[in-house]
């Protein structure tokens, strides 16, 4: 779940009478201002800095600032320093949401925090004038409970359900090929997404990384790549590739698979089957002649002479999921 929060400089607005100091002094009388870890606001601190950056706009902690005229205190916006939180859930870019999502699969992070400078996030960043400042594996989430301005979000309760969602198989399912194209990958991430829409399908061949149709960086690493894509909190499903020459050089990453469909398999590759059990599917393919076994029982046919491999294995993908 994306969770984003704007956050603006501290400010003061003037009334036609007061001093940008007995502005301020106002301003930390309010309730909401308390220097607590779980208060919306902190009090604001007038110190070198922030006269600096009121000489730059021509002013002092002793200029009367005309009714209504806002004048930002600080360059940065940290909330220590008296910064505004306002909850920006429901206004937040798409692409903001994909651009968080790739940072997290990058670092292999499940919970992180992305600080950004720019004019809005409900603008895309790719439209420019969007910069990364830090990302932040433990991020703090008061300010998401208790905004300044806008609805509080229980972020707690989205974390813990994240990592702890009792009642329910730990194990996603995998489907796991000896051999497949990019083409043929997407064609079954296709047919998958089309009788669930909703899912999170993650999928990795040597030709290329997906979550869904979306085309990520492809590791060096090959078993990097399915560690990223099984860190995934929100994956429904792992569709991976193990020819022979990475099973020799790297091994697998994880034991077992709902669906094992081998494509004129090796002997080394024969060992994608070891570890299924009768619950299993494995569609094995030598030549024209195919063997299926499911539910501990196995049927033998031979293709037909335009009939595609794929069809074969797609038709059994909806017996498994």
């Amino acid at each position: 779940m994306f969770l984003p929060l704007n956050a603006d400089p501290a400010w003061v607005t003037g009334d036609g009478d007061s001093t940008v100091r007995e502005l301020i002094r106002r301003e930390n009388r309010k309730p909401e201002r308390l220097d607590t870890p779980t208060s919306a606001l902190s009090k604001i601190q007038s110190d070198e800095a922030m006269e600096m950056y009121l000489a730059e706009q021509g002013l002092s902690l002793d200029s009367v600032l005309e009714r209504d005229r806002i004048v930002y205190l600080r360059k940065v916006a940290n909330l220590s320093a008296g910064g505004v939180s306002i909850d920006a859930t429901h206004t937040i870019h798409p692409d903001n949401i994909v651009l968080a999502q790739d940072i997290a699969l990058h670092f292999r992070l499940t919970c992180l925090g992305v600080d950004v400078i720019t004019e809005t996030l409900a603008k895309s960043w790719k439209t420019g004038n969007f910069g990364i400042l830090e990302i932040n594996a433990a991020p703090g989430i008061f300010m998401h409970l208790n905004p300044a301005v806008g609805e509080g979000v229980d972020v707690p309760s989205h974390i813990i359900e994240t990592f702890f969602d009792s009642g329910k198989s730990a194990r996603i399912p995998i489907i796991t090929f000896n051999r497949i194209s990019v083409h043929d990958l997407q064609e079954t991430i296709d047919h998958i997404l089309l009788q669930h829409p909703d899912w999170t399908i993650g999928a990795v061949c040597r030709g290329g990384l997906f979550v869904n149709r979306s085309e990520k960086v492809l590791h060096k690493n090959y078993n990097l790549n399915v560690q990223s894509l099984l860190r995934n909190p929100k994956l429904d499903l792992l569709i991976a590739e193990y020819p022979a020459n990475i099973l020799e050089a790297e091994g697998m990453f994880y034991g077992g698979s709902n669906m094992v469909v081998l494509d004129n398999p090796g002997e080394t590759e024969m060992m994608l089957i070891r570890e299924s059990t009768d619950h299993d599917t494995v569609v094995v393919r030598e030549g024209n002649s195919i063997s299926l076994r499911r539910q501990g029982l196995i049927e033998q046919y031979t293709l037909g002479d335009d009939e595609p491999f794929t069809r074969v294995y797609l038709k059994e993908i909806g017996t498994v999921l």
